[in-house]
């Protein structure tokens, strides 16, 4: 009898750690891991004909138009990176603005209001601050605004505690007698 609740003692002492294990695991089906696959695997499919594409497309070009060809590929990630500097610096400039404001913007809201023209992006700076002072200014208007008490102006009756006990009193020892 002893050797049974020692089995037992051991098998609840390894069921114990099991369910001390973290819930915060995210786990997958198998639909959703066969979701995550095919996307995936047509990611890649797709890299890999733009790549045939390219280099059929090379095949049948002579050298100057290679080179031609070449050429404007590495203008065009040029200008890509230079649009990305540029991007870069007005949303640091447009983040300085608001900050200028007082108004603390995320990084959603500084992708909507900069463009790649500084003028522009400067306008919607503008356009957005003066909206958030205008939207700040009417809500402190709703809650400074009141109305008016009803009546007595809201202020209950002062009272003094001990002359309250003192009556009190003198009722109960009136009521004695």
């Amino acid at each position: 009898m002893a050797e049974e609740t020692q089995v037992v003692e051991t098998v609840e002492e390894q069921v114990v750690p099991e369910a001390k294990q973290p819930q915060d695991e995210k786990k997958y089906t198998d639909a959703d891991v066969d979701a995550i696959i095919d996307k995936k695997f047509a990611k890649w499919k797709s890299e890999q004909e733009a790549e045939k594409s390219e280099a059929k497309k090379m095949a049948k070009m002579n050298e100057k138009e290679k080179a031609d060809y070449e050429k404007q590929k590495l203008l065009d990630e040029l200008q890509e990176l230079k649009n990305d500097k540029t991007r870069n610096e007005l949303t640091a400039v447009a983040r300085q603005m608001f900050a200028e404001s007082e108004i603390n913007v995320n990084d959603d809201v500084l992708g909507l209001v900069v463009t790649l023209d500084a003028e522009q992006t400067k306008a919607n700076v503008t356009t957005l601050a003066n909206a958030f002072a205008k939207v700040i200014a009417d809500d402190r208007k709703a809650l400074v605004r009141q109305t008016t008490p009803s009546t007595g102006g809201g202020v209950a009756k002062q009272t003094n505690y001990g002359a309250n006990l003192a009556s009190k009193a003198a009722q109960q020892s009136t009521k004695l007698f």
